[in-house]
């Protein structure tokens, strides 16, 4: 497995995908991607410069057969282009590429899917448009599949982190909280996650919560660590 990153060399590889695609056609240009790009160790921000690249080349009609055919190849890669062409279609095909996200965390067969897509479309879509993403949010968090729910949390950690306003990371903390008590491995691992990065960025909701978090009937004791985690990042943060 070869290592790319530099931008110079991923826009020769790139370019050659394209010139796949204007000559010979979708399929052809995905085999050429998977080929020279994603059987390659590449950079993530390399990998969002192809998909923004791809995004601008493809008609719409064809942008999510583009996306099918990528998933099906199951490299870590095609998840960050998935995420990102995905992400850019948010503003006029909300829905379905809430949608198309879910569908392909659904089936994951490992945990970097969860996160990748996870972090690209549910956490920047919380970030910029939160007001019609937390529904969806709380309408995921009782999917049947553990993979979906865990990418909620990278998600809700990706916008947190970003710079989510303080109403909507508490609005986010109480979907949180309704899933503490969870026993699912994936799970705790995604929402632990979010938790921790809510205490490190916003202390002052954690203890407005108080009571709720030290309810041991309805929050475990995982996602009480997470939070002590986050809370000692946030003191070393303040005295450095």
């Amino acid at each position: 497995m070869g290592v790319i990153t530099k931008k110079s060399e991923i826009k020769i590889l790139l370019q050659k995908c394209l010139i796949k695609y204007h000559s010979k056609g979708l399929i052809e240009c995905v085999s050429e991607l998977d080929i020279l790009i994603l059987s390659q160790k590449v950079k993530f921000p390399l990998l969002e410069y192809c998909a923004e690249q791809f995004y601008n080349e493809l008609p719409q009609e064809k942008q999510l057969l583009f996306c099918d055919k990528i998933q099906s190849l199951k490299t870590e890669g095609g998840n960050v282009i998935l995420g990102i062409i995905l992400q850019n279609r948010l503003q006029d095909n909300f829905i379905e590429s809430i949608n198309k996200a879910t569908e392909y965390i659904t089936d994951a067969d490992i945990w970097y899917v969860c996160d990748i897509i996870g972090e690209r479309v549910f956490g920047f879509s919380l970030l910029h448009s939160p007001e019609i993403t937390i529904p969806q949010i709380k309408k995921l968090s009782t999917h049947q599949t553990n993979w979906v729910v865990r990418s909620l949390g990278a998600g809700i950690h990706y916008a947190i982190k970003k710079g989510l306003d303080k109403k909507n990371v508490k609005t986010v903390f109480k979907i949180l909280l309704s899933m503490a008590d969870t026993k699912d491995k994936e799970i705790r691992q995604g929402l632990g996650w979010a938790a921790k990065t809510t205490a490190k960025f916003h202390p002052e909701i954690i203890e407005y919560f108080q009571s709720e978090i030290q309810n041991t009937d309805h929050v475990a004791n995982w996602f009480r660590t997470k939070i002590t985690i986050g809370l000692n990042r946030n003191n070393y943060v303040k005295r450095n």
